[in-house]
């Protein structure tokens, strides 16, 4: 399988540009990251993450997450 995403490089400033936190990522969303990228999965995470917010932030309205499984 080709991968969508290759990443080269590294998080430079990691001090200055990041903070450590600790979140509970859904596992669906780690199997996408490993079976469709290549290179540094924190990169991909925090890329992805950039794009998404992009997106909500061209929504009308607000937006309601419901059913969550436990």
């Amino acid at each position: 399988m080709t991968k969508k995403i290759l990443v080269t490089g590294r998080l430079e400033n990691r001090s200055e540009t990041t903070k450590l936190t600790s979140i509970h990522v859904d596992k669906d969303v780690l199997v996408w990251i490993e079976e469709n990228t290549s290179g540094n999965k924190q990169l991909v995470f925090n890329r992805l993450m950039q794009e998404g917010m992009k997106v909500m932030n061209k929504k009308k309205g607000i937006v309601v997450i419901e059913g969550l499984k436990s």
